[in-house]
Parts: structure tokens; sequence; C-alpha cells
């Protein structure tokens, strides 16, 4: 038999002054490990910065090498508004050769497209509805209303500004509506708005250009973004429509620089060099942190 107690049984439990020590004992644990719990998430968030502005630069130097890629030979005009900063190209659809009359024959002026025989021939000074390219087009699938560049040579070049007559086929310019395309029994037919190009390039190649694309780099509002889809004009834009197509392709943009050189005594395509830092602020340490893209882009004639 176990024993009775004479007074009832009691259960001890922490007493005030036990509780309080506790309580200090922890605070103190907390204060150590803190900084060793803080240091590992300090470097987990400055990773994922870096790691994200990192991001964001191989998007934009993506997206810069295929619109440089895919852009009009001599079509590159840069323009500079305080520290904003604009490059504007005209992007190729397609490209292709076009045949020319027979080499030291006096020049004819080829017949009307529908007319039997006719050679379907691209000739300087005459007033052309069509012409056949020599193969197939490089490139995507022409539309009706795109643009038929011959012989770019380059912005303000008389006889070779993409860009002169704006919106329009002007006399002395040297683009033209598509009006549609029709395969051929070794190429591609374009019937195009009646027009009399001022030269033909050596190589007899020719461009359909789709749309003008501009990259708008403003520190002012810290944003890189690329705009698209709206008229060709004279003078280069630094204001767009409110329905302009844009996309923003970096955030917390410190400042851009863009320089153009042309390649070759004809200036045959050339090279873009880009360059372009963002910056973002660490929020524990509010300490900026910066990344810088430099990269240059080749500009080309085309195979």
């Amino acid at each position: 038999m176990h024993p009775m107690c004479s007074n009832p049984c009691r259960q001890r439990g922490f007493t005030l002054l036990e509780m309080v020590i506790a309580l200090v004992l922890i605070s103190l644990l907390a204060l150590v490990a803190a900084p060793l719990l803080r240091l590992p998430l300090a470097g987990w968030l400055d990773a994922s910065r870096r790691a994200g502005l990192a991001q964001a630069l191989d998007t934009v130097q993506g997206k810069l090498a295929d619109d440089f890629r895919r852009a009009l030979p001599n079509s590159v005009r840069i323009r500079q508004v305080g520290a904003r900063v604009l490059v504007e190209t005209l992007e190729v659809r397609a490209s292709g050769r076009h045949r020319a009359g027979p080499s030291g024959a006096a020049q004819v002026c080829p017949a009307v497209c529908s007319a039997a025989g006719a050679r379907d021939q691209l000739e300087a000074g005459c007033n052309e509805t069509c012409f056949t390219s020599i193969g197939a087009l490089d490139g995507d699938v022409p539309l009706a209303g795109d643009w038929v560049v011959v012989n770019p040579l380059g912005p303000g070049v008389a006889g070779g500004d993409p860009y002169f007559g704006g919106n329009a086929a002007v006399g002395g310019g040297i683009k033209t509506r598509l009006l549609d395309t029709a395969a051929a029994a070794d190429g591609r037919r374009l019937r195009i708005v009646a027009h009399n190009f001022p030269a033909l390039a050596a190589s007899r190649r020719f461009h359909i250009v789709a749309t003008p694309v501009t990259w708008d780099c403003d520190p002012a509002t810290q944003r890189l973004t690329r705009r698209w889809g709206y008229p060709v004009a004279a003078a280069q834009p630094a204001a767009f429509a409110a329905g302009v197509p844009s996309a923003p392709l970096a955030t917390n943009v410190l400042a851009c620089s863009v320089r153009y050189t042309a390649a070759g005594a004809l200036g045959r395509g050339g090279l873009v060099t880009f360059s372009v830092r963002l910056a973002q602020t660490a929020a524990d340490t509010g300490v900026p942190e910066q990344i810088e893209l430099s990269a240059a882009l080749p500009v080309s004639d085309g195979p």
C-alpha cells in the first residue's frame, strides 16, 4: 500500500522570478541569433535583386539584337532631347533581289505586268508597276500596304533617304506601297503603286518594310520603351499618339547612349553601339546598385 499524504499533495509551477529569468534568457538568445539570420537573408535579397537586373538586361539585349537584325540598312537615326535618347529604324518584313535590264544595252522600260513576254525587270528611271524577284523572298510573308524600298543610302542622303516623303510615296523617293505578291515561275511577282525609283542598288537588292520602330530611353521616367506601328515621318518623332503600340523593356533606367557607324564606303549595313545603365536601391541598406549593358549590334544588308 502507498503511504497517504497527511495534507493534500501540491503541484508546483513556475514562480514569477523563474518566468522573468526565462524571458531574459530567450531575449538574449534572440539578440545573438538575429544578426546570424539577417546576413543570409540580406545575401538572398542582394542575389535576387542582381538576378532581376541581369534578367532585365538580357531581355533588352535579346530584343535589341532582333530589332537591329531586322532593320533596314541605313535606316538608323538617333535623336537626343535633353537626357532622353530615341533610336529609330525601319523594320524589314522581307527582302530579295530583283531582275535588271541587260548589261551594256540601251535602257528600255519594261512592259506592263500583264503584257505577253514581259520580263518584269526593275529599272531606274522607269514608271514601274511590278517586278519579279530572283527566287523566293527572304523573311516573313509581306502584306499589302507594306513599303517596297530600293537602294537605301541613309537619312538625309538625296536620292537614298528611306524617310524622304514621310508616309507617302513622292517623286525622287526610294519607296512605294506594295499592292500584292504572287508566285512566278522562278521567283515572286510584286505589284506596286506606280513609282519611278531614282537608282538601283549594285546588289540589286530590295526590301519590304513593315513599320518604323523606336527605342525610347527616358531617364526622367526611368523607362526604356519600344514603340512601333506608327506612320513613317520625314523628321524623327519624339512625341507619339496615344494609340501607338508600346512595350516597356526596362525600368529603373539611369542613362542610355547610342552610336551608329556605317560600314564601308557605300555604307551598306553598319554597327550600332547601345549602352543602358540600370539601378535599383536595396530596401535594407538604401544603397543603389547599378548594372550596365554595352552591346555592339550589327545592321546587315542581308544575305
